[in-house]
This record gives C-alpha cells, sequence and structure tokens, in this order.
C-alpha cells in the first residue's frame, strides 16, 4: 500500500476514533476540557468512569468495556445542557477540536473520583487514565467498507495525477475548486459522493451534495439555508447532460459566485462536459481494479492475514469486479478466504455476463479495459458541448445486471478434517438417511466427478441430470444442499415460480436463459430448480394462452437438452406432481434419471432421528417405561421405535464380533 493510500485509511481510522470520544463524552463516559496549547485549542479527555478494575490487558479490558460500557458509544437521541462539574482530573489525551459538542456528564460518587486519581499508573507502568481513553478508541466502529474502498481509488487518482498531496489539499482549501473526477467503475459515482457526504476525509467535509442536475434558479439554494455543513455542487454521471450550453454555464456561475466548489464525477469520461474539464482546476483520473487494489483492500480489512498466502485475483480477473461487488463481499466479520471464493465467483459470473451480451450483439468489440479516451475522441469533446459517443473502451467490461435471473448462489460449506473436533459437521449426502436410490446416484457422481477431475471420464458419459419426485416434507432441497457439500461445488437455487416473476414472455425467458448463463459461469457446478412442474405441458394450439406456455416449455426443452453446451453442469429437478410435467422433459439427454424419494417407514425414521439426536437420544429411552406404555396404547411410541432401533444394532454388533 503506498503513503497516499495509508494516510487516507489512517484517516478513516482517525475520524472513527474521533467520533466514539464525541459520543462518549455526550454519554458522560469521558470528561473532557479545552486547553490552550501553543496557540491551538485542543481537547483533552479523562475516563468519568471507575478504572480501578482495569487489568492491564488489552483485550481483557476490552471485553469487560464494551460489555459494561458499550451502550455508552451509541449516539443518544436527546443531547442535554453540558454539566458545570468538570472534576479535576489530569487530561491525558489531545485532538484538535472543530465544534465542540454538548455533554451531559454522569455525575459519580466523590469517593469512586477519589478511587480514579489515587492510582495514576497501572502494574506494568501504563498510565491508567490515558489506557481508559485507550479503550473508547479500540472500541470504536471501524470506518465502513464503502468508505474504504472509495477512499483507496482516490488514493489511485491523486497519484495518477502527478501532483503532490499538499499541492492538491492547498487547491481544494484556499480556492473555490471545480474538480473532475473519472473512473470506469461501476458504483463509483455513488460510493464517492456517499464517501464525501458522511465523512471528513476530504477538508471541509463532511459535505452538504447539491445536485446540479435539480438546480433550476438561484432560488433552489434557499433550501439549503439551515444546512451547517459546508455545500458542494456535484455534476454526477449521464445526468450532467441534461444541462448544456448557456444553461451549464450560468449554472457553475451561480455556485461560484457562492463559493460552492465544483465536483464533475462520471464513470465514462465522455459524460464529463468539456467546460467542466475545461475550467477545472484539478483532474483526477484512474483506471479498472487490478490485483493490487485487492491486496491493499485486504492489507486494511484484514491485518493479521499474511497476503501473499491468499489466492488474490491476477489483473485480468480483477478488472471485471465493482465497487459494489467489493462492498457486497467484504462484509464485517466474513473471513477473508470464503470472501475471495465469493470474489473469484462474481469474476465468473461478471465475465460470462458480459461474453452472453457480447454473443447478443451487445457488448460491443474490444474486451481490453482502459480509461482513457481515443484523441479524436478528446479533441471533439472540447470543441462542443454536445455529449459525444462513448468509445469501446469505456463501456466494456459491464455486465447487464438490470435484468438478474433472481436465483440464489450458496457455496459449500468446507468438510471436517480428521484432527478437527467440537464442530458441527455440515449436511453431506453420505450421512443423510432415507433417500435410497437418489442417495446411491449421488454417490456415483462424486466418484465420477473425481474421475472427471483427473481427466479419466468426459463428461457426456456422466449421469448429471435428475428429477426428484415426491410429498411435500420429504427433503428435496435438503438433498441439493447435502450434494453441494459432498461435491463441494457452487449451488445454484432457482424455481419455476421465479422465473414465471417477470410476466411477459420475453422477461420469463430471458430469466430461464440467464440462470442456465450464471450457472455455467460457476462450473462445475450444481443448478437446483424447484417446482419445475410449474412449466407444465405443451398445450393444443387452440387452448387459451397457449403460445405463451408452449413457447416456456419449448425453452425449458432447450436449455436442458444435452445439444447445449452443459460440461460441468449438474442439473437437478424437483416437484410434487411429476404427472404434471412435459414427457419430452423427462426423456433421454434431458432429465433423465427420475427417482421418488416416499415418506420415510419406521426403520427409516429411527435412523433419522438417531442421526440428528445423536448422543441426546438416549435420553429419550431413560424415561419412566410407564411413560413409553402410554404412548404405545395410542398406537405411536417414538422412544420405542428408537429403542428397537438401537436394539437391533446392538444385536447385529454382537452377532458380527461372534463370528
Amino acid at each position: 500500500m503506498d503513503k497516499v493510500a495509508r494516510l487516507f485509511v489512517d484517516r478513516l481510522r482517525h475520524l472513527a476514533r474521533r467520533e466514539a470520544r464525541r459520543i462518549a463524552l455526550r454519554n458522560g463516559l469521558l470528561e473532557a476540557r479545552i486547553v490552550d496549547v501553543g496557540g491551538h485549542l485542543l481537547c483533552r479527555y479523562s475516563p468519568a468512569f471507575d478504572t480501578t478494575t482495569l487489568t492491564g490487558d488489552p483485550v481483557r479490558d476490552g471485553v469487560w468495556f464494551r460489555r459494561n460500557l458499550g451502550a455508552g458509544l451509541v449516539v443518544p437521541k436527546e443531547t442535554s445542557k453540558p454539566s458545570s462539574d468538570t472534576g479535576d482530573d489530569v487530561a491525558v489525551t489531545m485532538e484538535t477540536i472543530d465544534v465542540m459538542p454538548a455533554s451531559s456528564l454522569v455525575v459519580f460518587p466523590r469517593k469512586r473520583r477519589r478511587a480514579i486519581a489515587e492510582e495514576v499508573t497501572l502494574g506494568n507502568g501504563i498510565d491508567r487514565r490515558a489506557y481508559a481513553v485507550g479503550l473508547v478508541d479500540r472500541a470504536a466502529a471501524a470506518p465502513l467498507v464503502s468508505h474504504v474502498v472509495a477512499a483507496l481509488v482516490l488514493a489511485r487518482a491523486v497519484r495518477s495525477s502527478g501532483r503532490s498531496l499538499r499541492e492538491i489539499v492547498h487547491t481544494l482549501i484556499h480556492v473555490t475548486p471545480v474538480i473532475t473526477l473519472h473512473a470506469p467503475l461501476d458504483g463509483f459515482e455513488r460510493e464517492v459522493l456517499r464517501l464525501l457526504e458522511k465523512s471528513r476525509l476530504v477538508p471541509g467535509g463532511p459535505f452538504a451534495i447539491i445536485d446540479a442536475d435539480q438546480m433550476f434558479d438561484d432560488n433552489h439554494f434557499d433550501v439549503y439555508e439551515g444546512e451547517v455543513r459546508k455545500r458542494l455542487v456535484a455534476f454526477s454521471g449521464a445526468g450532467v447532460h441534461r444541462v448544456t450550453g448557456n444553461a451549464l454555464r450560468r449554472r457553475m456561475i451561480s455556485a461560484l459566485s457562492r463559493d460552492f466548489p465544483i465536483l464533475a464525477i462520471a464513470e465514462k469520461r465522455s459524460d464529463i462536459p468539456s467546460l467542466l474539464r475545461i475550467s477545472a482546476d484539478l483532474s483526477l483520473e484512474t483506471g479498472k481494479l487490478d490485483r493490487k487494489f485487492v491486496a491493499d483492500l485486504l492489507e486494511v480489512l484484514y491485518p493479521d492475514t499474511p497476503i501473499g498466502r491468499l489466492g488474490l485475483p491476477s489483473d485480468s480477473d480483477a478488472r471485471w469486479l465493482s465497487l459494489e461487488d467489493l462492498v457486497l463481499v467484504f462484509r464485517p466479520g466474513r473471513h477473508v478466504r470464503d470472501a475471495l471464493s465469493v470474489v473469484a465467483t462474481l469474476i465468473e459470473r461478471n465475465r460470462g455476463d458480459f461474453e452472453e451480451e457480447d454473443g447478443d450483439g451487445g457488448g460491443g468489440g474490444n474486451k481490453a479495459s482502459g480509461s482513457k479516451l481515443s484523441s479524436t475522441s478528446t479533441e471533439k469533446g472540447q470543441g462542443t458541448d454536445e455529449k459525444p459517443k462513448p468509445s469501446e473502451s469505456e463501456s466494456n467490461g459491464r455486465w447487464k445486471k438490470d435484468r438478474p435471473s433472481g436465483a440464489e448462489v450458496i457455496q459449500p460449506e468446507p468438510l471436517l478434517t480428521a484432527d478437527e473436533t467440537g464442530h458441527k459437521p455440515p449436511v453431506t449426502v453420505e450421512t443423510l438417511s432415507g433417500f435410497g436410490k437418489a442417495k446411491d446416484w449421488a454417490l456415483d457422481l462424486k466418484a465420477d466427478l473425481d474421475d472427471y477431475r483427473a481427466s479419466i471420464l468426459a463428461w457426456s458419459e456422466m449421469s448429471t441430470k435428475l428429477l426428484l419426485s415426491g410429498p411435500p416434507g420429504t427433503g428435496k432441497t435438503t438433498f441439493a444442499r447435502a450434494l453441494c457439500n459432498s461435491l463441494q461445488v457452487p449451488l445454484v437455487v432457482t424455481s419455476v415460480s421465479t422465473w414465471l416473476q417477470g410476466g411477459h414472455l420475453n422477461d420469463v425467458i430471458e430469466k430461464m436463459n440467464k440462470t442456465f448463463v450464471e450457472a455455467r459461469a460457476m462450473a462445475p457446478s450444481i443448478l437446483f430448480i424447484d417446482e419445475i412442474d410449474g412449466i407444465g405441458k405443451r398445450q393444443p394450439a387452440e387452448r387459451e394462452y397457449a403460445d405463451y406456455w408452449n413457447a416456456i416449455v419449448n425453452k425449458a426443452l432447450e436449455l436442458l437438452d444435452g445439444a447445449v453446451k452443459s460440461d460441468g453442469l449438474i442439473i437437478v429437478g424437483a416437484t410434487n406432481r411429476p404427472s404434471d410435467i412435459d414427457e419430452a422433459i423427462k426423456r433421454s439427454g434431458r432429465l433423465e434419471t427420475h427417482i421418488e424419494i416416499p415418506k420415510p417407514d419406521v426403520p427409516t425414521l429411527a435412523e433419522i432421528l438417531a442421526h440428528h439426536l445423536s448422543d441426546d437420544v438416549m435420553s429419550l429411552i431413560r424415561e419412566p417405561v410407564a411413560d413409553a406404555r402410554s404412548e404405545a396404547d395410542d398406537g405411536f411410541s417414538l422412544k420405542k421405535i428408537v429403542a428397537d432401533h438401537l436394539k437391533e444394532e446392538g444385536e447385529g454388533e454382537r452377532k458380527g464380533a461372534g463370528r
């Protein structure tokens, strides 16, 4: 991570700690005094809570602080007037103050205050009061992932500008600046504007964003008269071109005459009008994401993890990611390897969606990423305010997100190793009971998949398409989840009802096609289609809506057919009514293997209970015998079933030992 990126991240962390101190001050956890040090007004903090229980162990004391005083770091709903009792404690922590918030300090008994002041240091020589204030800092919420991502992008843009950070800060502070920002990244406009509006990372922030697209006259500024934050006029995205010519000049002059900074931000450079580019005091640009950006983000979010040992995406793969993808993936508490696994899935999905769009004629040519326009496009933009035609380099790398398939992607749970104990193992096909032929099919598939990965067996020689049927509650969805864990491949879950939510025929067909595209992009993977009987059967031409339903059935036949490239795709359909499915769907090459899962009989039910209850199953048969008889009189005894099953198992083991 370079110096600018590290500086931006450190500032976000500092702002989080400062906000935590101010909230603690409002809630009475800290006390504060304003002092003059060398002509600078500083705020000195000292603890207002009992510090005699602190041990000097940061981990132990941090847990104690969050458990007992964590509520004091929540923003209060109401703020009362400051208390006049500030105490006589020596100040230990200082920071530059902007606007001192009101404080309602909790008045502790004098005995406790003397206890705080009696012992200045802990047993290990650390100043007790500075250490107590540090607990507030460590309990502060970490910066938002979206803010960290946006800050790293801005750091790269600053580095690419060729100007020093000192010059950029001077421009932002001493001039009413006009700034242009460009990055060919999905979500760039939204995340950067949110950073400017919610944080103080940029000097003068946080800003009250005024959308220039909504400025119709000078009276528009009257709405913001009560706003304390500094105002910033933003021209963002393609909406900039709704304002052209003299209207654009009038809005810029109106903002600059009030000393409001102007920001033009866009994911396409051609979306920034030439008038804004010519008058800009600062122009910042950056390109696509790369491996180093992902490594820098991991260094911030997982500081204790050795980055070199992780499987980071290459530069050519990382360029398929958007800022929105990173914000969705890297959530607090998520393990780094799980996050990188999802990143790899998103890369394949985005690439597959782009190739699908390109194959339909919508991708448009060159796939190489880039953020700069050709010289011809640039010269054309400087001479006119008209919107130039976007270049191919700016439109590539984007995938169609406007019409997603609605499918849910479930990653397999890692299998436990032999030395791992104390963890609940994931549900696998091997541990299922009552699935009969379906379990045998899954185990054969697992063996075939290993041969396929070893290039011993071709995919066409494997049985990879299954139709599961049975009454509701027999575990068809559980079987798909267990198959995902056994094979250790992603599971894409959808249903016919999800496809039919589009309503219009074109929307339904597109959702069906997109689901298969998403599943193929993650191959080898499992596509689980629930309620597959909802597709129905082909209808005679004279029936009402026959064209609609026949088109859906025909599309399903096309997607399920072996003629369509489906190497690496395992398809499992589930239904409660197999008789309502078109016979062509169950023919060879489609869902040719049909297995029915019946309701469990008594021995199977005993196996299921014994598996799920494990050692707790013994509690069912340790009850008084009278209770078992009362249940048996009703015709069904759960305890008797389990007891008989365990008895049979014990007799079988004894006979085997006797032989």
